[in-house]
This record gives C-alpha cells, sequence and structure tokens, in this order.
C-alpha cells in the first residue's frame, strides 16, 4: 500500500466521510402501498426539486453515492432549508413519512413537513433522528404532524435551523407509506359519490365529511354511489332525511365482521341571516368601504390586479355582501386617498361557513398608507392578526386601531385595503373605520327634515304610511341600530315591541327626513 492510500485511510479513520460512500437501504414497500417524493425505487411525484425559497444552499438530485449504481441521492450543500413541490396528492391514507438520510455534522438538526392546502393544519415540523456519518433510515407516523390531514399536499419542507453554520445532508427516499390492508378485513371504500360526484378529497382513510350546498338549497342529497375497495365487501346506504343533515354508508368487509361506516354531513354554505345593522353615527364620524347602513367611499378594485383571489357579490336577506374566495389574499384598491387620522377603531363583520376546519386559520387585515402623490408608494401599513375560533354564525371585528401591529399606525392617506387568509372562503360585510360614537334617537330625529306619517302611535303590527313620495324607509331602535327597512310607501310594524323608534325616509329628490314615533 502507498504512502498516500495510507494517509487517506488514516484520516478516514481519524475523522470519518464527509460523504456516504453507500447507498441507502433500498426500500421494499409494495408500490401501492407508497406515494414517493425522491426515490429510484418509486416513481416520483416531485416537480421541482430546487424552488427558490430564499435559502442559502444548492441542491444536486444527481449525486451518486456508489460510482454507476444508478442510485441517485439528494444533496442539500450549505443547508439551512429547502423546499420541494410536488404534484398535489391526497395522501390521506397514508401512516407514514419515510426518510433516509446522511450527513457528518455530528449534532446538526433536521426538522421535515409536508406542507397542506386541504383541511387541517398547513405544517408542523418534526424532528428527524439522525447519527452522524451514516445512513439513518427513519419512519415518522403521521400523528407526530400534529393537526395534519395530508389530504391536499403540494409541497415539502426540510429544516435544518442551522443559523450560521449550516450544514449538507444527503437524502434518499423520501415517500409516504401505509400498512397493506388483509383483503378478506377490507372494509374500506375507493369511491364515494354524492348526486354522482365523487366528494371532494375522498380518500378510503377518511371516515367524515361534509358538502356544502348554497343557502335556500331544499332538495335533499342523495347518495347515489359507493364503490368497496374490496368487491367482495358488502355497503349499507343510509340516507339524509332533511338539509341540513346526515347520511352514511356502512361497510362491511369480506370476512363478514371488520365494518367501516363512512359519515356525510351536508351543510348549507353562507350566512342564512344578515349581518348585524351598525348603528346610525354621524357621516363625520365614519369612513366606509362596504356598509349598506352608511354612505361608501369610492373603490375603484375590489379585488385588484395585483392580488390571487376573487370576491362575488351577493345578498342575504336582501342585504349586500360579499363572498370572498381566498387563494392567499384579496387587494382593495380605493379610488382616492383618504385621510383617516381621527378614526379611532376598525370594524368589520365576517361569517365562516360550518364545518370549517379552524386549525391553523387566521383572517389578516391590513391597510396601506400612501404617499399622496401622482404615482403613490407605501409609506407605511398597519395590520390586524385575528385567530377565527367560530363558524356559522357572525361576527363582529371592532378594535381600537390602536390595537393593530405596526405602531404608529399612520393613516392620513390611505390608498388600499388588504384581507389575508387561509380559510378558502369568507363572507364580509361592514368594513368601516369610525370615531366610536353613536347617534341618540334624538340626534337622529333632530339631525334631519320631520318626517309626515300616520299614524303615530302605532299598534305593534301595523302599517306606516309616508304621506310624500319616498323611495325607501328606515326605522331605527333607541340604540340606533337599524331594525326594519322598505322600498314603499309604508312599512309595517310587525316585530317591534313597545317603545319609541325613529322612522327615516329618503324622497324622490334624494332628501333625508325623519321623525320619532312610538309602538304601543
Amino acid at each position: 500500500m502507498n504512502k498516500i492510500s495510507f494517509l487517506i485511510m488514516l484520516i478516514a479513520s481519524l475523522f470519518g466521510f464527509s460523504q456516504p460512500t453507500t447507498n441507502a437501504p433500498t426500500p421494499t414497500k409494495a408500490s401501492a402501498d407508497v406515494i414517493s417524493v425522491f426515490s429510484d425505487a418509486y416513481t416520483n411525484v416531485a416537480t421541482n426539486y430546487n424552488p427558490f425559497w430564499g435559502q442559502i444552499g444548492n441542491v444536486n438530485p444527481a449525486f451518486e453515492a456508489v460510482s454507476s449504481s444508478g442510485n441517485n441521492i439528494l444533496v442539500y450543500s450549505n443547508f439551512n432549508y429547502q423546499g420541494t413541490e410536488l404534484s398535489t396528492q391526497n395522501a390521506a391514507s397514508m401512516e407514514y413519512l419515510h426518510i433516509d438520510v446522511w450527513t457528518s455534522t455530528a449534532g446538526a438538526v433536521l426538522k421535515v413537513s409536508p406542507i397542506n392546502n386541504g383541511t387541517g393544519a398547513t405544517e408542523f415540523l418534526v424532528n428527524v433522528p439522525i447519527v452522524s456519518s451514516g445512513w439513518s433510515s427513519v419512519d415518522l407516523p403521521k400523528s407526530a404532524f400534529t393537526g395534519m390531514t395530508w389530504d391536499s399536499i403540494f409541497q415539502m419542507k426540510f429544516d435544518g435551523q442551522a443559523g450560521a453554520n449550516p450544514s449538507t445532508v444527503y437524502l434518499d427516499n423520501i415517500y409516504f407509506w401505509k400498512s397493506p390492508i388483509d383483503p378478506l378485513a377490507d372494509a374500506t371504500l375507493s369511491d364515494l359519490k354524492v348526486n354522482g360526484t365523487t366528494i371532494s378529497g375522498f380518500s378510503s382513510a377518511i371516515n367524515t365529511y361534509s358538502v356544502q350546498f348554497p343557502q335556500g338549497t331544499t332538495a335533499i342529497p342523495q347518495i347515489t354511489a359507493v364503490t368497496a375497495s374490496n368487491s367482495s365487501a358488502s355497503t349499507s346506504i343510509t340516507q339524509a332525511t332533511s338539509i341540513p343533515g346526515s347520511a352514511t354508508v356502512l361497510v362491511t368487509a369480506q370476512n363478514g365482521t371488520t365494518t367501516k361506516t363512512y359519515t356525510v354531513n351536508y351543510t348549507l354554505s353562507g350566512p342564512g341571516v344578515a349581518a348585524p345593522t351598525p348603528p346610525a353615527r354621524a357621516s363625520s364620524d365614519v369612513i366606509s368601504l362596504y356598509s349598506n347602513a352608511y354612505t361608501n367611499i369610492p373603490v375603484s378594485e375590489w379585488s385588484a390586479s395585483w392580488d390571487d383571489s376573487s370576491v362575488t357579490d351577493i345578498q342575504v336577506q336582501g342585504n349586500d355582501t360579499k363572498k370572498i374566495n381566498f387563494t392567499n389574499f384579496l387587494g382593495v384598491q380605493l379610488s382616492n386617498f383618504v385621510d383617516a387620522s381621527n378614526m379611532t377603531y376598525f370594524h368589520m363583520d365576517y361569517f365562516i361557513d360550518n364545518g370549517t376546519d379552524l386549525v391553523g386559520k387566521v383572517i389578516n387585515t391590513k391597510w396601506s398608507n400612501h404617499a399622496n402623490a401622482p404615482t403613490p408608494g407605501e409609506t407605511s401599513a398597519f395590520l390586524l392578526n385575528t385567530i377565527p375560533t367560530t363558524t356559522g354564525t357572525w361576527v363582529s371585528i371592532d378594535v381600537p386601531i390602536s390595537s393593530f401591529d405596526n405602531s404608529p399606525q399612520v393613516r392620513n392617506s390611505l390608498y388600499q385595503l388588504l384581507l389575508i387568509s387561509n380559510l378558502g372562503t369568507l363572507y364580509v360585510d361592514n368594513i368601516y373605520l369610525h370615531k366610536n360614537t353613536i347617534l341618540a334617537v334624538d340626534d337622529i330625529a333632530t339631525s334631519q327634515n320631520k318626517l309626515l306619517f300616520y299614524p303615530n302611535p302605532v299598534n305593534s303590527g301595523d302599517a306606516i304610511s309616508i304621506k310624500n313620495k319616498i323611495k325607501s324607509i328606515e326605522i331605527y331602535n333607541v340604540s340606533g341600530q337599524k331594525v326594519k327597512s322598505a322600498n314603499s310607501q309604508s312599512i309595517s310594524s310587525q316585530g317591534l315591541t313597545k317603545g319609541v323608534y325613529v322612522i327615516k325616509a329618503v324622497t324622490e329628490n334624494g332628501e333625508v327626513q325623519s321623525s320619532k314615533f312610538i309602538v304601543k
């Protein structure tokens, strides 16, 4: 043995190898039980092993530890964190994430998470136990990824958390897997259709589903087809008897003893009642972007060209409402610069559909202040972070602007509003800034011209008729809240309790007139 070879062996024995010289163990799982991200043993679903997410390192997906072996290894050099993009995968039935990893850095930290854009948590980083200068074959159970369903995985993330000392890691055989099922004991479905369409996000491993229909739907949905994974298994369907309501499918395996029940909950999407009516306020005390209760400032775009979401105008009980379908954020572009320096509170009503998984979900509101110039640019911004906790009912955000992040909250030239959320669908109404002042009943009545109407007092349930030609009528209670409205010459007092109210009308020439009346 020559001296150079001996020296190399001596150094290697003293300090260990800086890269693997052997391949990771060859996987033995059946392809039917695997979704592979990176492995020569399977067909991979990755589409990009090196998207640029601001990482400092480099990626090589074709390193060979054993020359000419045909086994590729994924190398992250100078690694701090790294992402991989996938074709979207429903991995809900998978039980483990497998990774083979090699590093020479003793004590290195390696964390991993799939990234999901379906139900449940978006991501949850889990430690990958590793040894130094040797292959670590790791199977991480799905339960370790708290809150994740894996029903719509579109990215993977590895996080070295290395700070100023990034390391190099070698990865192979990154795949999701599940245990094979005994055909005789297989009580799963491979398909489940409602009204002729497979349920969105269906997986044999998911037992419970929520299927939404628009408000006003009266036809009871029907399970129209089920397919057992084992054709020798039997199924029994119990249809829903109402909407909202639930249907079930009982699957009995071929062995006659193993069973599994799938439940489909039918819900109605969107609010069934209008958002709460805001209190009466002086026009100088409100800057409203969207509300039937106030005069709104001009908005040039409710879904700006620079956002990635969409908005639809709907009506709920005759009240204008916005339905937002989020990808990431919605941009609201104002027509003019708005000085809101005197406003002290922000208000918005929002509604989240029943059955929405709120784990990891947020609604963030960002106001953008711009230079008041022909070519504006953002000079400052302030952000409200909201963690939703309630579904199926209107929730009112009414908070001091001082509670927003990024103090001071400069608002002398507001030009944009951003709504940022990962909820998917959100309904909003009554978006405005205000001074937290409310008009008293006497203020409402005396701030306008007197309205001529009859009778007064009125018996609850009787109609109130206006003498002059008008476009619309509104009734307010003593708290300044609008309780009834109509677009006619009369309005019913049905439902009003005894007490004092204010009736306000808009005449044909646009004049606003009001007066007090009594319900006896």
